[in-house]
C-alpha cells in the first residue's frame, strides 16, 4: 500500500521545488497565500509567489487564505478532488481575494506548472 503524504511533504517539497525551479513564473503569478489545514496532519503554511517562497506558520500579510482539512488539500493536490466542487461543497474555504485564489491552481497542480 501506498503512503498517504502529508500536506507538510507536498507544501515544502513539491511546491517549494516547483516555485524554486521557475521563481519567476511563480513572481508573474504573485501573492501570499495562507493555507489553514484542519485535522490530521494538519497545520497552518505560507506561499509567498512575490519572493518566491513557502514557510511554516501564518503569513505576516495574506491576499488569499484557504482553510480546508488535511486531507482535502491532498487529494485536490493529487486531481483526486476538484477545487471548485470542494468549495461548492463547503469543504474549502476561501478569504480574501477570490481571483487570485484562482491563480493559485497553476502552482498546486504538477500539470498547472
Amino acid at each position: 500500500m501506498e503512503k498517504k503524504r502529508t500536506p507538510e511533504e507536498i507544501i515544502n517539497g513539491d511546491i517549494a521545488a516547483r516555485i524554486g525551479k521557475n521563481p519567476e513564473r511563480a513572481k508573474k503569478i504573485g501573492g501570499v497565500y495562507e493555507f489553514v489545514l484542519e485535522g490530521e496532519n494538519g497545520g497552518t503554511w505560507h506561499l509567498d509567489l512575490n519572493a518566491p517562497k513557502v514557510a511554516t506558520g501564518p503569513a505576516p500579510k495574506m491576499d488569499v487564505r484557504l482553510r480546508m482539512k488535511a486531507d482535502d488539500f491532498v487529494a485536490i493536490v493529487e486531481g483526486r478532488l476538484n477545487e471548485m466542487q470542494a468549495f461548492t461543497q463547503g469543504r474549502l474555504k476561501v478569504e480574501g481575494n477570490i481571483a487570485m485564489a484562482l491563480k493559485l491552481r497553476q502552482v498546486l497542480s504538477p500539470q498547472g506548472w
